[in-house]
């Protein structure tokens, strides 16, 4: 199945009713060139999904591929753009957070039909995405009963922070429990009802400590044809996560290490409930709706407090005015270390206390959506559809870092609408894609517009609409080639936590920083230009280039100075700029045993900005830089060369192959995706954080690495019942690939930190503590992984 592309199929036929003993199945071949393909956009099929090592996550399975970086804190990059700028639809229902702009619930990858990501050129159907637009497409069932179980354990090389080193090889107790299910409705003829499950048991621990996650996810599909020309599908999805998260240095550079209990567990819980109906109002038009309920909610706080408010902590009351006036701060972070004790001293947390953070959000949205499509001739395909949104937020936040915690408590219902037309056009020579789209938002919130004065004066914020024309062009050079160029506006919405943060005016703390829920979009005009060609009937070549002009980033400025502070809020005053171009060389699977691609990009992206608090953290706080900057720069995802290299080996059941005399029973396979990434830059500075030479002037270490995946198939009675055996491996010669350094030293594990207090400890002793406090195991990317499992379908 290709999500929005369109099969042309002329033939003549004569009616005549014909009376068949069994259902008649027709298979029709993926076309090699798509000569409607107007966009940039990579496709994994199901029985590609299943050959390919690390697909874990759907960002596992996307990062190794043309334009496409996973940044040190595991945030994915499109084309230069920034982190959460990528839309995610799970069965044409979006699951996105809006608080962080990613995904709110997990997609399993292993109960796909389908997963794309179209990178450029997305058509108007599709908003709220800058970089790209992710699909993930689970199948439906049919008139036979389908099912596969699958279960793997895994193995790691852990990191002891008692040595600073990365043990042997073995087991971390990570381990998975899958299956999915399809055929027909009990007592229903099965063409018309059918269902697809698919659930997952996963636990799975990280090389670091006090670092894992337990979840429990489930996605169901029943499909329905009431009548002759209707077709009703009803989607469910679940999602329930817990587990512990590892920080090696907090905000403050504290470490916990030594205190592991005392960093941060979370819970995590969603759904999905999606209903959609296609009906066939006449051979040539379809009328399609949908309705769509998701939640998400996210729960952060320390392990032995997970279940309470942090108003219910020990240590925690308010004065009669209703102020703190407890003792969490000074029971759990001393801002005065002991130096009597050398771990207090470095910068170790000792004793029971633990990081007095807390965070509670929630994200809950209807949609309903309408479309209207009609072929109006055999040339013109016509579309115009309808969506609208309503959210219920929630949010509640506090640390207890000083004698004047931060935090804040705010609940929303922001609406947003979109619109769009678009318009197909395909003749021989030319296909066209031409649209145009419609957003609003209201943002449902009255904000201090005056946070310096003594009296607080509110106001509602403003709505915001946009429009974005979107054209694409493909126009076939002969019948083994296909040029396509497309341009496109293209809108996103801010995050809420931009939007909605210390909207009351609070400015009592060190650097207060204001939301600002008259935020504008975040725009790109993008340019696309592609030629795909077929060398031969086997190997594809693809060359891609493009450019992005970015605009109304969000970003932190100085708004106002407040008893002597900068006060600092959200604006839009960031903007980038990125040109690159992909290549890829494909052999495509034929009868041999071999299939394989090479794919090349060079990119570069210019910004004054990388991220909306950068100003914030670095700029309004900095001694050498206390303005933003007014030119542009390499930003930190600024990757220039990406290689990717991917072999498959396939052997069929009746091969007959020796090696050294000796006969190689068939039926299995080999994968390999072998992965280079140039370094990324970051800024150099000295020892006391001031910059010295051009903003993200220096430059990481280049990474690569290996992904390998074998497995071996076992017939057992008919050859629908499949027993397979396999091994996955992660970073197979583990590569210890730098993620980051520090800024002033250059080097991964080594800050020059050196403590020179007289104390009765031994220097052998402060230097192996000093040691363990540089060593950062975050600045490397995870060891190697191994995962050995076994997978029965039937």
């Amino acid at each position: 199945m290709l999500l929005d592309l369109t099969t042309p199929v002329d033939f003549t036929v004569r009616s005549m009713a014909v009376q068949l003993d069994q259902e008649m199945v027709v298979y029709a071949e993926e076309p090699k060139i798509q000569r409607d393909l107007t966009s940039s956009k990579i496709i994994f099929t199901s029985d590609r999904l299943r050959n390919i090592p690390n697909i874990v996550t759907v960002q596992s399975v996307l990062s190794n591929y043309p334009g496409v970086l996973m940044d040190k804190n595991d945030d994915m990059h499109v084309r230069g753009g920034r982190s959460g700028q990528v839309a995610y639809y799970y069965d044409g229902f979006s699951i996105m957070d809006p608080f962080v702009s990613g995904t709110g619930i997990r997609i399993l990858p292993s109960a796909l039909e389908e997963l794309s990501l179209t990178s450029g050129g997305f058509t108007a159907e599709y908003g709220e995405a800058l970089s790209g637009v992710v699909s993930a497409v689970t199948p439906e069932g049919g008139t036979e009963y389908h099912g596969r179980i699958r279960t793997y354990q895994g193995a790691t090389h852990s990191y002891d922070v008692n040595t600073g080193s990365w043990g042997g090889l073995e087991f971390i107790k990570n381990r998975s429990a899958s299956f999915t299910f399809s055929g027909p409705v009990p007592s229903f003829d099965g063409r018309k009802f059918n269902f697809f499950v698919a659930g997952e048991y996963l636990r799975d621990n990280s090389s670091l400590p006090h670092n894992m996650t337990i979840s429990y996810s489930g996605t169901a599909k029943l499909a329905m044809q009431p009548l002759p020309r209707m077709k009703i599908l009803a989607n469910a999805k679940y999602y329930d996560a817990f587990g512990d998260t590892y920080d090696h240095r907090d905000v403050n550079n504290r470490s916990y290490d030594f205190n592991l209990d005392g960093l941060p567990s979370f819970e995590k819980n969603a759904y999905l409930l999606g209903l959609s109906n296609n009906w066939n109002l006449t051979e040539r038009s379809i009328l399609s709706g949908s309705f769509s309920r998701f939640r998400t909610n996210t729960k952060v706080a320390p392990h032995s407090l997970l279940d309470k408010h942090w108003s219910e902590w020990p240590g925690y009351s308010e004065d009669e005015d209703g102020n703190y006036n407890g003792t969490i701060h000074t029971d759990n972070y001393l801002n005065n270390p002991d130096y009597n004790d050398p771990y207090e001293a470095i910068g170790f947390a000792t004793g029971d206390d633990f990081n007095p953070s807390y965070l509670w959000r929630e994200a809950a949205y209807s949609s309903v959506s309408l479309s209207y499509l009609s072929q109006v001739t055999k040339t013109n395909q016509f579309k115009v559809g309808a969506e609208y949104t309503r959210y219920d937020i929630d949010w509640d936040q506090k640390q207890f870092y000083n004698t004047n915690p931060y935090g804040e408590t705010y609940q929303s219902q922001p609406t947003y609408a979109s619109a769009y037309i678009q318009d197909k056009l395909e003749y021989d020579d030319f296909v066209i894609n031409m649209g145009l789209r419609y957003d609003y938002r209201n943002a449902d919130i009255s904000y201090n517009y005056t946070p310096d004065e003594l009296t607080a004066a509110y106001r509602e914020a403003k709505s915001i609409s946009r429009i974005s024309p979107r054209l694409g062009v493909s126009f076939p050079i002969s019948d083994r080639s296909v040029m396509h160029f497309n341009y496109g506006t293209y809108y996103q919405a801010p995050r809420f936590t931009y939007l909605y943060t210390n909207l009351q005016g609070d400015l009592s703390t060190g650097y207060p920083l204001l939301g600002n829920p008259d935020l504008a979009p975040e725009q790109t005009i993008a340019y696309e230009l592609g030629l795909d060609h077929m060398i031969n009937d086997g190997l594809r070549f693809d060359v891609t280039a493009y450019y992005k002009d970015i605009t109304d980033l969000v970003t932190t400025r100085e708004a106002l100075k407040y008893a002597g502070r900068t006060v600092t809020k959200f604006d839009n005053d960031d903007y980038g700029s990125v040109k690159g171009f992909d290549v890829a060389l494909d052999k495509l699977p034929m009868k041999g045993y071999v299939s394989a691609s090479l794919a090349y990009s060079y990119m570069i992206a210019m910004g004054n900005g990388s991220s909306a608090t950068e100003p914030y953290y670095t700029y309004l706080t900095s001694n050498e830089d206390t303005l933003a900057p007014v030119k542009e720069y390499r930003l930190d995802f600024d990757q220039r060369h990406t290689v990717t290299a991917v072999l498959d080996f396939r052997v069929p059941s009746e091969w007959k192959g020796k090696v050294f005399g000796l006969t190689v029973p068939g039926n299995w396979g080999v994968n390999m995706v072998g992965y280079y990434g140039s370094g990324l830059p970051y800024t150099k500075t000295d020892s006391l954080g001031n910059r010295y030479g051009e903003r993200n002037e220096g430059r990481l270490p280049a990474n690569y690495s290996v992904d390998m995946r074998f497995n071996k198939d076992f017939q057992i009675g008919s050859k629908r019942n499949v027993l397979s055996f396999f091994i996955e491996v992660d970073n197979l010669f583990n590569k210890k690939n730098v993620l980051n350094v520090y800024t002033h030293t250059g080097q991964p594990d080594n800050d020059n930190r050196r403590y020179a207090g007289s104390l009765s400890t031994s220097q052998e002793e402060l230097s192996r503590l000093d040691h363990l406090y540089d060593h950062d195991p975050q600045n490397f990317a995870p060891p190697r992984t191994i995962r050995t499992g076994l997978e029965f379908g039937f």
